[in-house]
């Protein structure tokens, strides 16, 4: 049984992650992890000047299925006096995964929308109705099961100093057989202060499991860009 865990702010809660705390449970709240506190609570924000736009590249690549290259825009803008009210466009076309805008957010959300959709396309592989299962997983991972380790990033020409965080959430998961062949996928979030959005690069890897498999099944990848400007009221998109 998990204890009780203080209220993320809006940024998880838009992802419905803390489906994982249940209800009735012990009343004295725990604190959260150093990798929880990174990726999700961190002011990740703080560091821009709204109105602004940050740009990620996001490519797919593996045997499992065909790859492809695409890129999110989070347009970033001020909610009166306060910072920020956030809207994420991620992918395009029939691959676009349409999000609800994040008010009052201080983490950045394109890490809930990179996992929103990596959560629905491991419903997807494994046939499961809904990805409720897949959240609980990382959520739990993140709380328990992650590691976090310092490194640096190389942007616009400097070395900056960055957390990595590294969780396998079906590993240790006792109904594993599940989906064995999808057990060992890893997820990487790299964040760094020092960036625009506090967000450098977020991974998912898997590799081959199975007799036969190539090296590499699942790899996708979503690297920060840079940034631009970003409408206002009254300038049309």
């Amino acid at each position: 049984m998990m204890s009780r865990r203080p209220r993320l702010p809006g940024l998880l809660l838009a992802l419905a992650l803390s489906g994982a705390l249940g209800s009735g449970l012990a009343a004295e709240p725990a604190p959260f992890s150093r990798a929880e506190n990174l990726v999700f609570v961190d002011r990740h924000l703080a560091n821009l000047k709204p109105p602004t736009a940050l740009r990620y590249d996001y490519v797919k690549s593996g045997a499992l299925e065909p790859g492809f290259s695409d890129s999110v825009r989070i347009d970033v803008s001020r909610s009166g006096k306060a910072c920020c009210s956030v809207k994420g466009r991620f992918l395009s076309g029939e691959r676009a995964v349409e999000l609800p805008a994040v008010d009052n957010a201080e983490a950045n959300p394109v890490i809930l929308y990179f996992l929103e959709r990596d959560i629905r396309e491991m419903a997807r592989l494994t046939a499961r109705k809904t990805g409720n299962y897949f959240r609980n997983r990382i959520r739990r991972a993140m709380v328990d099961e992650a590691q976090v380790r310092d490194t640096t990033v190389a942007w616009q020409g400097k070395a900056l100093p960055a957390q990595e965080v590294t969780l396998t959430p079906y590993e240790s998961d006792p109904a594993r057989s599940r989906y064995e062949r999808y057990a060992k996928k890893t997820y990487t979030f790299v964040l760094a202060p020092g960036v625009p959005g506090g967000v450098f690069q977020i991974r998912t890897t898997m590799a081959g499991s199975q007799a036969g498999d190539p090296a590499t099944m699942i790899d996708e990848v979503m690297s920060l860009v840079g940034t631009e400007a970003a409408p206002t009221a009254s300038t049309p998109r």
